[in-house]
């Protein structure tokens, strides 16, 4: 194949080590003994590669792929990859089922076992853990919320089949699935929302039932699940990750995350700005404007620490769930995002935080629009402004 499009200076190194862009497999072959010492060169090489489609060539590079730590080589082997297999020259092997709660802490006859739902839209979620005790279950859940706390709360004793059959009625019935997750996590969640809100008669009962089901509480904090399953250092890093953050809007247990209207509602204000201004600009003027202070609107609303920390939150927990459904690339995106949140990052750096806010924004402006409009509508009081407008078009009106 002929080497084109190879910059001179790639040619040049290539030559000065006895290769040839014109045999990009031999080239590799040879690169490979040293592979990470020339990342230029290689991730030529491997653009190379992916445009010739010779046969056997995706599953070395995807061995090769194993060994890069270089991100513009690990992208250029992702790009070769995916040509490779348009082509029907290569088929990406399918990703192994991640292992089960109960795998990555250990057997023990008598852990507790639990399970959590999805985030809905308002951020509440059910967190259920169950234990044996003897031929039974003791078996205890939650309804909660992110900002409210507790909001319903059962315990009781029931038997495994019975416990299993409630489960899948839920999913059935209500749409909730419950994914079986770190019982030590779960607690961690329950524990949060008790401290955030519960009546003290609540907070009591919730201590008796916790005292059967997890007679043994960690001592620490656990890290998020999702650490288990994803490479969080490698995801940060790679911007290509975060980037593709937006995806997991395509989600169901993303797609209709929007923020508290009372998170919004002040930020209207910039917006309000923007449009009212007296000043005649041009519509290029306007979009930058607008553009402009939607960004503002943007970072106010995410100013409190403690709104990022429960979004990033969100974030490491929604990419556990996928990530359990084999969703790996996603989860990934998730962590990435989870991870900028929580450093400062700007939101419109974070294309997945960024889009829920702007949709969060244009829906309270909408509403804030229609609710003004009623009112206006329904009046029956008439402002000075209101009357000298009437008149004026009286006045039009007689001089036609």
């Amino acid at each position: 194949m002929a080497a084109q499009g190879v910059p001179r200076a790639i040619a040049d190194e290539l030559a000065k080590r006895g290769l040839s862009a014109a045999d990009p497999l031999g080239a590799l072959d040879a690169l490979e003994r040293e592979w990470g010492a020339a990342p230029a060169v290689e991730a030529a090489i491997v653009s190379l590669l992916g445009a010739a489609g010779d046969a056997g060539t995706a599953e070395l590079l995807a061995r090769l792929a194993e060994r890069t730590g270089d991100k513009s080589v690990r992208r250029e082997i992702k790009r070769a990859l995916y040509r490779l297999e348009q082509r029907g020259l290569w088929q990406a092997p399918a990703a192994p089922p991640p292992p089960s709660p109960r795998s990555l802490l250990g057997p023990a006859e008598d852990e507790p076992e639990a399970w959590l739902s999805a985030i809905d839209p308002s951020g509440s979620r059910l967190l259920w853990m169950a234990r044996r005790t003897g031929a039974d279950m003791a078996s205890m859940s939650a309804m909660v919320n992110e900002t409210v706390g507790v909001q319903e709360f059962y315990a009781g004793g029931t038997t495994r089949k019975s416990l299993r059959q409630a489960q899948r009625d839920l999913a059935a019935r209500n749409g909730v699935p419950l994914v079986e997750a770190p019982w030590q996590h779960v607690d961690a969640l329950l524990q949060r929302a008790v401290a955030t809100g519960a009546t003290p008669e609540r907070a009591a009962e919730i201590a008796r039932a916790r005292r059967e089901i997890v007679p043994h509480p960690a001592a620490t904090p656990p890290p998020p699940p999702v650490d288990a399953l994803v490479d969080r250092a490698a995801a940060a890093a790679d911007a290509s990750v975060l980037a593709d953050s937006v995806r997991a809007l395509g989600e169901r247990e993303v797609g209709g995350w929007l923020l508290p209207r009372s998170w919004v509602e002040p930020a209207l204000g910039a917006l309000d700005e923007a449009q009212d201004s007296v000043v005649i600009v041009s519509p290029q003027q306007q979009e930058e404007r607008a553009r402009d202070a939607v960004q503002r609107a943007t970072e106010k609303v995410f100013a409190p620490p403690e709104r990022r920390a429960l979004f990033a939150d969100r974030f490491d927990e929604t990419a556990y769930l996928l990530a359990r459904r084999g969703q790996l690339d996603v989860a990934r995106t998730l962590v990435a995002a989870a991870e900028a949140t929580r450093g400062g990052r700007p939101v419109g750096d974070i294309p997945v935080l960024a889009q829920i806010t702007a949709a969060s924004l244009a829906i309270a402006a909408q509403i804030r629009a229609r609710q003004a409009r009623e009112e206006k509508s329904s009046s029956l009081v008439v402002t000075p402004q209101q009357a000298l407008e009437e008149q004026r078009l009286a006045a039009l009106r007689r001089g036609r």
